[in-house]
């Protein structure tokens, strides 16, 4: 799993200085080398070039080389100037030159890279609690206007002498649902931060998969943000959910937090405008379904039947915009960490990225895709059991 985070912080490691970069001719010689490569192995400005990297190399070059996949990290022991062994993840990669032979190996310290991807994971479980925490500050603002206004108006009649018993039962009744509503929202924040301080690691934790339902997930999620959503950003939700499923087997708060986060991404996608989301549940069909199908057999092989036929061991979550869609150049990159195009200081780009990792962790998968007709359509697909 560190690998997979080290081909996603690629980017953000070479930003760093913390990538080590080599140029290698065909029999492994040093062409050049950047600045963290000279450091990471112990050398002055210049000192690589024209070595051979099986001096560096432990257990040998030539023989690794064989195992290397083209763009794909591995991992392998360096051996430093000083003699000490430095465990790496290395991504080897062809160079168009006129030989065709030269080779650009990058490497990474693994031990850099654990320090990092802990910082990662400690970014995910804040940023998880902040955008649920935002999305309460919102939420009881409704509730609790309506309890200061209820009171406010109940004073104003008793002084007046005019407030009669049908009218104070109403005003009871509408301050004990808002009360109930801003209860309900703090208990599902505590719940919310507590699922995601249990389960900050790759590994889903023991007893946090149980029965629930798409309603269920679907009325927590709508619970954190449908107010904002109608009366400041302009966004009406629309959902759908199949009959058929009725019930799943899933970490209920955290399939909710990725059901927030696509919904908070869609809202974002149709601003200042605003417009409509649809959501939607439903149990997949592999046959007629070809997009959806190629993802699973690519990601989730262990879940299809083999004949490609639809199966209840699967169900699907779609979230639809009206935006504008997203650039062809930016659909790679989508799930990367603190990979956004919103305006400095509007979105640390780890929405997304929390979203996947908990379909990762559910043995799922997601995608992204433009609609036909404008905006676009984040579909995740889960085991049902």
């Amino acid at each position: 799993m560190e690998i997979e985070y080290a081909a996603q912080l690629s980017d953000l490691l070479r930003r760093l200085g913390l990538e080590g970069v080599l140029l290698l001719n065909e029999n492994g010689k040093i062409l050049s080398a950047n600045r963290a490569a000279e450091l990471m192995l112990g050398f002055g400005a210049g000192q690589l070039t024209n070595l051979q990297i099986e001096g560096f190399w432990k257990g040998g070059y030539a023989p690794a080389r064989e195992q290397l996949t083209r763009g794909r990290p591995q991992d392998a022991e360096l051996v430093r100037r000083n003699g000490e062994s430095m465990p790496v993840a290395v991504t080897m990669l062809p160079v168009e030159d006129t030989t065709g032979h030269d080779q650009l190996m990058s490497f990474v310290s693994r031990a850099e890279l654990d320090r990092l991807n802990e910082s990662l994971l400690n970014a995910q479980r804040l940023a998880g609690i902040g955008t649920l925490t935002a999305s309460v500050a919102h939420e009881l603002t409704n509730p609790i206007s309506i309890i200061t206004a209820s009171c406010a108006n109940l004073l104003d009649e008793l002084n007046d002498d005019s407030l009669g018993r049908e009218e104070l039962v109403q005003a009871i009744e509408l301050i004990e649902q808002s009360a109930f509503r801003c209860a309900r929202i703090v208990d599902m924040l505590r719940n919310y931060a507590q699922s995601i301080g249990q389960n900050g690691g790759q590994e889903m934790q023991d007893g946090t998969i149980a029965i629930t339902s798409p309603t269920a997930i679907l009325q927590d999620a709508l619970t954190m943000v449908e107010q904002q959503f109608r009366k400041q950003a302009l966004v009406t939700v629309v959902a759908d959910i199949q009959p058929e499923l009725t019930t799943i087997f899933c970490d209920h708060h955290r399939v909710a937090q990725v059901l927030i986060n696509l919904l908070l991404n869609a809202r974002d996608a149709m601003q200042p405008a605003g417009g409509t989301v649809h959501v939607r549940f439903w149990l997949p069909s592999l046959a007629r379904e070809t997009r959806l199908a190629e993802h699973v057999r690519s990601t989730m092989i262990e879940n299809t039947n083999g004949a490609g036929q639809a199966t209840p061991d699967l169900f699907a979550i779609s979230v639809t915009d009206t935006g504008m869609g997203i650039p062809p150049e930016n659909m790679e990159r989508l799930f990367e960490p603190f990979f956004t195009t919103k305006p400095h200081g509007r979105g640390a780009g780890l929405g997304l990225f929390i979203a996947a990792g908990i379909v990762t962790q559910h043995h799922g998968c997601i995608y992204a895709e433009n609609n036909p007709g404008g905006g676009a359509t984040f579909t995740v697909v889960l085991p049902r059991k």
